[in-house]
């Protein structure tokens, strides 16, 4: 037997007749258990900067749950290691302080590149960013809706080698891709099964995620992450927009058709099978008119863009912003009484859907949301009306922040969460932060001053 300062663990696997047989014995010391605890810590802090980017030691503090002490210690070693730099600053987080702006702590920006596409039906979006956070180029081209999804993807990635040309950017650093496509997405990672077949979609065709992975993979030799674009966009409002500093963030994406995505306690939700947050096909008349998803009376035949503006008889977006301009003395005109309209079908669904999963915020993104206070003033009413009070009255209901790159910027927070990004700093699970305390005043100094507990 050993000493007893040893601690003796066994491991056991299972024989071909499922009998525990004894493979290995691993001898833990006192201190290689305090150098593992300490090697988890810093993977937790490596991991909260990479998924949140730019964190005070405050913010790092109630988020791991440490120590002042030992906190301090992991992130000296970080410092030393080269790993995270000092920066100046507002946080990340979405959370504005009063005060001298805190010194807050980042990954070192030269610790790899993430590469965020979107593969849309119309457009094509592209994205380099370091692992600090910051987009280092980005650029857009149009595409044709008939191109096939191998057309799609050979254009999405010819526009990325002329993005990288023009910036002289080299993607020698460059860890993994994340990638957003239309439809349903089941996993964000693929691995071939042996004797099963190639799945396709509801045509016969080959599934487009596949086929885009599997082009990206093989041009870059990184692994490539896929997912639905409209999820990623939530991310990315999650992250850097509407929802930042909220863990809980219901996005709506209004356009030619209607879409979303949920982010629940911090994490990007996909469903059993990737379909989740379809709003769009929530059917809000069972004898309405007939949808392409087989289905009556859905959401998306009532609020996208075109129906709205069939309502409100306007030629394209810019018109109808102009008709609820043109009749703000008149809020029961035509224009303002479909928004309303749209608004309140809209309210309808997420106040069950609120009920359900309950967000801290509800971001309205797309084209549509352009639209601006009429639509939204309508859906917090209707949400307010139809939803619990414990679940309403907390709740934020905001337009989104990004545009057209939405979704290719959650492609890289779909990279900054799941690809290591930093030799020897492994992905880790990254929880929701503990408790939701919100200072107002200047958090550095209180963590640095303050005793430990």
């Amino acid at each position: 037997m050993g000493s007893l300062t040893e601690r003796a663990t066994i491991s056991w696997n299972v024989d071909k007749k499922n009998r525990p047989c004894h493979s290995h014995r691993v001898v833990e010391t006192p201190r290689n258990a305090l150098r593992l605890l300490r090697e988890r810590h810093e993977d937790r802090v490596i991991e909260l900067l990479r998924s949140h980017g730019a964190l005070s030691r405050a913010e790092l503090a109630r988020r791991t749950g440490l120590s002042r002490a030992t906190l301090s210690s992991i992130i000296e070693r970080l410092l030393s290691a080269g790993a995270v730099v000092e920066t100046t600053g507002e946080p990340a987080t979405g959370t504005r302080r009063r005060g001298r702006p805190p010194t807050l702590l980042n990954l070192n920006p030269a610790g790899g590149l993430a590469l965020g596409i979107d593969v849309g039906r119309r457009r094509i979006h592209v994205s380099v960013a370091n692992v600090a956070h910051d987009v280092i180029a980005a650029t857009s081209a149009s595409c044709s809706e008939t191109a096939s999804w191998q057309e799609r993807t050979s254009a999405a990635l010819e526009l990325v080698e002329s993005l990288c040309a023009r910036y002289h950017i080299s993607l020698a650093a460059l860890e993994a891709v994340g990638v957003g496509v239309v439809g349903p997405v089941a996993e964000t990672g693929f691995v071939a099964e042996a004797g099963v077949a190639p799945r396709t979609d509801d045509d016969g065709a080959p599934d487009p995620a596949r086929v885009v992975h599997e082009l990206v993979e093989e041009r870059f030799g990184v692994p490539a992450y896929v997912d639905n674009n409209t999820r990623l966009a939530a991310l990315a409002e999650a992250i850097w927009g509407s929802g930042a500093g909220s863990d809980n963030v219901l996005y709506v994406h209004l356009s030619y058709g209607v879409g979303g995505g949920l982010v629940l306690g911090g994490h990007l939700f996909s469903g059993a099978f990737g379909g989740a947050a379809e709003f769009g096909h929530v059917s809000v008349d069972p004898d309405g008119p007939e949808c392409p998803c087989g289905g009556r009376g859905c959401l998306e035949r009532y609020v996208c863009m075109d129906a709205i503006l069939d309502c409100c008889g306007a030629d394209d977006l810019d018109h109808l912003i102009e008709q609820l301009q043109r009749a703000d003395a008149d809020p029961d005109g035509r224009a303002h009484q479909a928004v309303r309209e749209a608004g309140q079908r809209l309210g309808r669904v997420v106040a069950a859907a609120c009920n359900v999963v309950n967000p801290e915020v509800v971001v309205v993104g797309g084209p549509v949301a352009r639209i601006g206070e009429p639509l939204l003033a309508s859906v917090r009413e209707t949400i307010a009306a139809y939803s619990h009070r414990s679940v309403h009255r907390a709740l934020t209901v905001r337009g989104a922040h990004f545009t057209e790159d939405a979704a290719a910027l959650g492609g890289i927070a779909l990279v900054l969460r799941r690809s290591a990004l930093l030799a020897g700093y492994p992905a880790t699970h990254v929880g929701p932060p503990a408790g939701g305390r919100t200072s107002t005043v200047n958090e550095e100094e209180e963590w640095r001053t303050g005793s430990d507990q």
